[in-house]
């Protein structure tokens, strides 16, 4: 097959995810006159698949974010992070089994997502609407859509990559920032697998009434990411923003959930579940807290939440214009660590296909949009130095930067699974105590100084 001849080298980004998205913005904003770029996704449209929850953007992510988009996308962003109430913290509060605070974890306070891209400290972010970040993102760009990848083939001077409906795409870089799932991974790097973490997870999006949204506030401070940890080995996470998505009759709130237990119990209790009814997962998942949480006003709230789950398809109104029915998923990871460095070549992971974290501690998109940005970095270089050592370079600090929080996630995951009995929560509240001493001291000296 002819291989087309291009004056500028072409880029193919696999994933329209928000990862791919950024590094598209940032090949145009930042190296357009060195680049061509396109990009492909196996969905037929913007709205085909469910793009996910409410999303926690940390500072470094936003400032990654800014990097990689141009202004017009900018001026957007408010719309999927909206600025801030006087009600909202963007922190995080951490209760115990019965709603007894464990760790208050303060953010500094700010008017708007632009106040957070020139500090130079971590302890700020904002909790965003994942969805409508996509939408955001999807200004100006061509996508192919219908582009299912199935591998690649490497020629001397450029890729190939291939797709479902057997055509294929030359270009002189493929990006692989197509998920955990990813086939230009397995194909790439087939030794990087996906470990199983032994906790399965119940995800949702619902919508509340201001009456419930003002008993989550109380229970957490005014906390926007808000967890609780049960002496099971389970868990309650819960996001949102004190801002109403609805007011055409009472003020209505967008609320992400997840319940979390382990793995083993649904296999001890010889557990059989229809993952494809949700009505039966969402069933299971009450069952479950009943039978692990204790009777008390914080355990009945997670039943009332968990009540208001829609069971099929409500329409496209907003939260649920992408609807995903609930069903049991394993949490798990990758580690990019934990194979020896690969080969350094003309294919490139970005995002999950790299790194793929458990949404615990909320770092899985941070790190994909830190990639868009770290690898336009590097190409930057590309006139006065190898193509190839560009790559290495991303790689090295991508790998390094990212196994840290893959690892962050994953051990926090290992640790709360574990049952505990009193001398455990013991041991738990006294950690907790001293980890807010520290964090406070940390956040009083840094964000006084900002650097």
């Amino acid at each position: 097959m002819e291989v087309p001849m291009n004056k500028n080298p072409t880029i193919l980004i696999v994933g329209a995810g928000i990862g791919g998205l950024s590094f598209y913005h940032s090949v145009r904003k930042n190296l357009d006159k060195k680049f061509n770029v396109k990009i492909f996704d196996r969905e037929t449209s913007p709205e085909d698949r469910w793009q996910g929850y409410n999303i926690y953007i940390n500072r470094r992510g936003i400032t990654s974010l800014f990097y990689c988009t141009p202004a017009e996308v900018q001026a957007r962003l408010p719309e999927a992070i909206p600025n801030p109430i006087p009600k909202e913290n963007h922190s995080i509060a951490i209760v115990d089994h019965v709603g007894r605070c464990l760790l208050y974890f303060p953010q500094q306070e700010f008017k708007s997502i632009y106040e957070i891209e020139p500090l130079k400290h971590d302890f700020a972010g904002m909790v965003s609407y994942r969805n409508r970040l996509r939408d955001v993102l999807l200004e100006g760009v061509d996508i192919k859509w219908g582009k299912k990848c199935v591998g690649y083939e490497e020629c001397d001077n450029g890729i190939w990559v291939l797709f479902e409906d057997r055509t294929r795409e030359f270009g002189d870089l493929l990006i692989g920032a197509d998920g955990i799932n990813s086939p230009i991974r397995k194909q790439k790097v087939p030794d990087l697998e996906i470990l199983d973490l032994g906790v399965t997870s119940i995800d949702v999006d619902i919508a509340i009434p201001k009456n419930l949204a003002d008993r989550m506030m109380s229970i957490y401070a005014n906390s926007l990411m808000q967890k609780s940890l049960g002496r099971n080995g389970d868990s309650f996470l819960s996001m949102m923003r004190y801002i109403p998505i609805d007011q055409s009759d009472e003020p209505i709130y967008r609320v992400t959930l997840s319940y979390s237990y382990p793995t083993n119990l649904d296999i001890k209790d010889n557990i059989l579940i229809d993952d494809n009814d949700p009505e039966t997962v969402i069933n299971h998942a009450i069952s479950r807290i009943k039978q692990l949480r204790p009777p008390c006003e914080l355990t009945d709230l997670m039943l009332e939440l968990l009540s208001l789950v829609p069971f099929s398809h409500p329409g496209k109104k907003f939260p649920f214009r992408t609807y995903h029915p609930p069903r049991r998923r394993q949490l798990r990871d990758i580690n990019p660590l934990s194979v020896p460095p690969w080969k350094n070549d003309r294919i490139i992971l970005l995002g999950d296909a790299a790194h793929a974290m458990n949404p615990l501690l909320g770092l899985g998109v941070n790190n994909a949009i830190q990639d868009a940005d770290l690898l336009t970095k590097e190409l930057l270089n590309y006139e006065n130095d190898d193509l190839i050592a560009c790559i290495q370079r991303y790689n090295e600090k991508m790998r390094v930067r990212s196994s840290k929080d893959v690892m962050r996630s994953r051990n926090t995951v290992l640790r709360q699974r574990s049952p505990l009995g009193n001398f455990g929560l013991v041991i738990r509240y006294s950690i907790f105590r001293v980890a807010t001493l520290i964090y406070y001291a940390i956040i009083f000296i840094k964000s006084r100084i900002n650097f």
